[in-house]
Order: C-alpha cells, then structure tokens, then sequence
C-alpha cells in the first residue's frame, strides 16, 4: 500500500469521526434519560449502554494516536485497522440517527 493512499485513509475517516464528536455531545446528552424509568438504575443493561455512549471520545483518541503511530513505523495496514476502532460506535449510532429519521 502506498503512503498516500495511507494518508488519504487516515484522514477522511478521521475528519468524520471528529464531526461525530458533535453528534456524540447530543447523544451523550440524551443517554441521561434511560435512568428515567424507576429501577433503572440498578439495571446492567442500562448502565453498559450508558458508559459504552460516554466511552467514545476515549475510543477515539485511542485510535487516533494508534493509528498514527502506525503510520509512522511505516505499517500502514495496521494503521488504517487501528483506524476503524471509533466505527463501534460510530456505525450503531449513525445507523440508529438514519433509521430515526427516514424510516420512522
């Protein structure tokens, strides 16, 4: 794989998922509401939902700083991999945002 087509693969996707940091304010925002229901606080199911929306700009930085150290040893395959680790949450909350929209 060449350098610029590494580079091009870094970037793109990188720019997107920084325009789902604004998406994620909302998001995280909104998750407050699922401890709305009495007892739902003590529900697990609740509380993995809740830290797995809170944990993606962890997610992101993680593989931000990942993938570009990859880039920078000159493997880039295993850069553009590390790259795909905020697609965990981008994918389902995107996916969840068009359904939302256009099918409901």
């Amino acid at each position: 794989m060449s350098k610029k087509k590494a580079l091009a693969g870094l970037i793109i996707p990188q720019i997107i998922y920084l325009l789902f940091v604004l998406v994620w304010i909302f998001v995280s925002i909104a998750s407050v509401m699922m401890f709305d229901s009495p007892g739902s606080e003590n529900h697990f199911g609740v509380w993995a939902i809740f830290l797995l929306i809170v944990a993606y700009p962890v997610g992101l930085i993680a593989g931000l700083i990942l993938s570009w150290i990859s880039f920078s040893r000159r493997r880039y395959k295993a850069a553009l991999l590390w790259n795909c680790i905020p697609l965990l949450w981008v994918l389902p909350i995107g996916g969840f945002l068009i359904y939302a929209n256009f099918f409901s």
